[in-house]
Protein backbone atom coordinates (compact mmCIF):
# COMPACT_ATOMS: atom_id res chain seq x y z
CA UNK A 1 0.00 0.00 0.00
CA UNK A 2 2.87 2.36 0.77
CA UNK A 3 4.39 1.68 -2.63
CA UNK A 4 1.15 2.64 -4.35
CA UNK A 5 0.93 5.80 -2.26
CA UNK A 6 4.55 6.69 -3.11
CA UNK A 7 3.92 6.22 -6.85
CA UNK A 8 0.75 8.33 -6.64
CA UNK A 9 2.62 11.11 -4.82
CA UNK A 10 5.46 11.13 -7.35
CA UNK A 11 3.00 11.34 -10.25
CA UNK A 12 1.12 14.21 -8.59
CA UNK A 13 4.33 16.12 -7.94
CA UNK A 14 5.53 15.61 -11.52
CA UNK A 15 2.15 16.72 -12.83
CA UNK A 16 2.20 19.76 -10.55
CA UNK A 17 5.68 20.85 -11.61
CA UNK A 18 5.58 19.78 -15.27
CA UNK A 19 1.99 19.72 -16.58
CA UNK A 20 3.18 19.74 -20.20
CA UNK A 21 4.80 16.35 -19.62
CA UNK A 22 1.43 14.79 -18.76
CA UNK A 23 -0.19 16.49 -21.73
CA UNK A 24 2.51 15.17 -24.03
CA UNK A 25 2.09 11.62 -22.75
CA UNK A 26 -1.65 11.75 -23.31
CA UNK A 27 -2.10 13.97 -26.41
CA UNK A 28 1.24 15.29 -27.64
CA UNK A 29 2.38 12.17 -29.41
CA UNK A 30 -0.82 12.25 -31.49
CA UNK A 31 -0.26 15.77 -32.86
CA UNK A 32 3.54 15.33 -33.15
CA UNK A 33 4.54 18.74 -31.80
CA UNK A 34 2.09 20.79 -33.86
CA UNK A 35 0.13 21.91 -30.83
CA UNK A 36 0.63 22.86 -27.17
CA UNK A 37 -1.67 22.73 -24.17
CA UNK A 38 -3.76 25.81 -23.45
CA UNK A 39 -3.25 28.02 -20.40
CA UNK A 40 -6.60 27.01 -18.84
CA UNK A 41 -5.62 23.34 -19.21
CA UNK A 42 -2.29 23.99 -17.49
CA UNK A 43 -4.00 25.84 -14.62
CA UNK A 44 -6.61 23.09 -14.24
CA UNK A 45 -3.98 20.35 -14.17
CA UNK A 46 -1.93 22.17 -11.55
CA UNK A 47 -4.97 22.89 -9.39
CA UNK A 48 -6.22 19.31 -9.48
CA UNK A 49 -2.73 17.97 -8.74
CA UNK A 50 -2.45 20.28 -5.74
CA UNK A 51 -5.88 19.23 -4.46
CA UNK A 52 -4.99 15.55 -4.85
CA UNK A 53 -1.73 16.08 -2.94
CA UNK A 54 -3.56 17.86 -0.13
CA UNK A 55 -6.14 15.07 0.09
CA UNK A 56 -3.45 12.40 0.10
CA UNK A 57 -1.44 14.13 2.83
CA UNK A 58 -4.55 14.66 4.94
CA UNK A 59 -5.46 10.97 4.63
CA UNK A 60 -1.96 9.92 5.66
CA UNK A 61 -1.98 12.29 8.62
CA UNK A 62 -5.38 11.03 9.85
Amino acid sequence: MRTLFFIFMILCIINLCFPKFGWFLRYGWIVKGESEPSKPYMVFVRMTSLVMLLIAFSLVAA
